[in-house]
């Protein structure tokens, strides 16, 4: 289901097809609750994760996560010559190394993430990586940011396919949430129809996340569509 379809769909449910209430430019209405129910969708199910192996320098313990494609929500889990790294935090250090451990070296066996300014994320390994360290793989797993949906024919989350079965359910989000902006009795039991629908959904889509991630066989509920325009 492409934007437009989304569009004609949201429209039905909220009962504007020509989009004079809940517009689609200038501002985008749709558009926005349609990237706040993706946002929520991509957090709670992890459902675009990406994967960028950096090399390990010797004597440098901070490398720029600038590199990576996308903006990043959160990092899942690093690995340094194959093994995961733990992330911990730096207050965690200060507890338990009762010394300035700014300048430990030897081989990492600890990250975390240091982020002054949200564009400019860093990763930090703990202890200060040697000469036997430099070469070696850094593997970094992330979770990153959709990309907003602004011509007709795109698809919503970069086109992801495994989500294509459940798109109806962003519609249903999203017309909740812009029937909340009216809070009228009647949009109130409206947008609590739509919600239920939207966050059955999202639990179909957290489940087929959740089992790639275990590699155990899907057991998915039939996809309902409770309403076609």
């Amino acid at each position: 289901m492409d934007l437009a379809a989304l569009q004609t769909l949201i429209g039905a449910l909220t009962n504007d097809p020509s989009h004079d209430r809940y517009r689609v430019s200038n501002p985008d209405d749709i558009g926005t609750e349609l990237d706040n129910v993706m946002n929520e969708w991509n957090v709670e199910a992890g459902i675009l994760k990406d994967v960028v192996t950096l090399t390990t320098v010797d004597g440098t313990q901070t490398y720029n996560l600038s590199t990576l494609t996308g903006t990043i929500i959160r990092v899942e889990r690093v690995t340094h010559k194959g093994l995961e790294l733990r992330k911990i935090d730096k207050m965690y250090l200060d507890s338990m190394t009762g010394h300035d451990w700014s300048t430990d070296e030897g081989t990492p066996t600890h990250f975390y993430i240091e982020a002054e300014d949200p564009d400019v994320q860093q990763l930090v390994l703990y202890p200060i990586p040697q000469g036997e360290d430099a070469g070696a793989n850094l593997k970094i797993e992330y979770l990153k940011m959709h990309t907003s949906m602004s011509a007709s024919t795109d698809d919503p989350f970069n086109d992801n396919s495994l989500v294509a079965p459940y798109h109806h359910g962003l519609a249903y989000g999203a017309a909740s949430r812009l029937l909340l902006r009216d809070p009228s009795p009647e949009n109130l039991q409206r947008a609590s129809s739509y919600q239920k629908i939207a966050l059955s959904v999202k639990a179909d889509v957290i489940q087929v996340f959740t089992a790639l991630e275990k590699e155990e066989p899907l057991q998915l509920r039939p996809v309902f569509h409770p309403f076609r325009s």
